[in-house]
């Protein structure tokens, strides 16, 4: 029986194999083809949970995907909630991630990823789903500290 090797200690390091195994479990985790060319995934907290927006690109420029939550224990749920930890141990939480997923046709075996951490700006919602008011940056403050969100989000522990 295979283990998981134990993650990095320093955050830095830990943030770095945290997204390798998010984009392992996501992948894993969708029905994708032999033809699948990028999957482009942002999540944005909803709640205790984290909502996400999936796109599959297909090499013949086809597009599928849709919007999904994903449950407190959920591995995915878990895994943005031990990156954002990690992106606190740094400087500050992120608040939304956008990354991206892609490969060629001359090398399908070989994955690009392409990672954006958003910190210093409102991501807005999934047509109403998910968001950051401020109940989130009080569950965000009591999980990271509030000297670790960014300052828009600690503005919001005053208007509750």
């Amino acid at each position: 029986m295979t283990q998981t090797p134990p993650l990095p200690s320093a955050p830095m390091e830990r943030q770095g194999a945290l997204i390798q195994d998010l984009v392992g479990v996501l992948l894993s985790s969708l029905e994708l083809t032999e033809d699948w060319a990028a999957v482009g995934a942002a999540f944005i907290p909803h709640g205790e949970e984290w909502a996400g927006r999936l796109v599959i690109t297909e090499r013949d420029g086809t597009t599928d995907g849709g919007d999904a939550t994903f449950a407190t224990d959920s591995q995915i749920t878990l895994l943005l909630d031990a990156l954002q930890q990690a992106t606190a141990e740094q400087e500050q939480a992120f608040v939304s991630l956008q990354l991206t997923a892609s490969r060629s046709p001359q090398e399908p075996d070989r994955i690009r990823l392409d990672t954006d951490l958003n910190y210093d700006r409102d991501p807005g919602s999934f047509d109403g789903l998910g968001g950051i008011d401020a109940a989130y940056a009080h569950l965000l403050a009591a999980r990271v500290g509030e000297g670790r969100l960014p300052t828009w989000v600690r503005e919001l522990l005053g208007g509750s």
